[in-house]
């Protein structure tokens, strides 16, 4: 099984776990990092290691909110430094590409996960007015 992080500014993160659950249920497997107010990017480094050393599972896809943000950077550094477990970092993370993860994750291998997230959220962006009949 893959393990999921999900890591962002304010209280993104968490809220995306709680919206999660109400879907798919409590998981072990998905678990939060949040970037708060006055909390310093070592902190949140600090936060990010423990997560992936705390996750039972030794693939591990960190989902932050924005390309180019503190959680971001983090996780790349992560990423490059390496953890002692095999970590994917996927940006721009939202609902729809956490419930395919969450869902996928028992069965999809770990290296083509990311690319179902990457799709899955890219599809979970619409423009309801595009669709509807003139």
């Amino acid at each position: 099984m893959t393990g999921f992080i999900i890591a962002g500014h304010g209280h993104f993160a968490g809220g995306m776990v709680s919206a999660i659950e109400l879907v798919a249920g409590a998981s072990k497997y998905l678990t939060s990092v949040e970037f708060c107010e006055g909390q310093s990017v070592g902190e949140l480094k600090d936060n990010m290691i423990q997560a992936i050393e705390t996750m039972d599972a030794e693939d591990i896809l960190l989902m932050v909110d924005i390309l180019g943000g503190s959680p971001f950077n983090v996780a790349a550094q992560l990423l490059t430094e390496g953890t002692g477990k095999n970590l994917r970092v996927v940006a721009g993370v939202n609902m729809a590409a956490v419930i395919q993860a969450v869902f996928a994750g028992e069965t999809v291998p770990f290296e083509e996960l990311g690319n179902q997230v990457l799709e899955a959220g890219k599809e979970g962006l619409v423009d309801l007015t595009a669709l509807m009949p003139e």
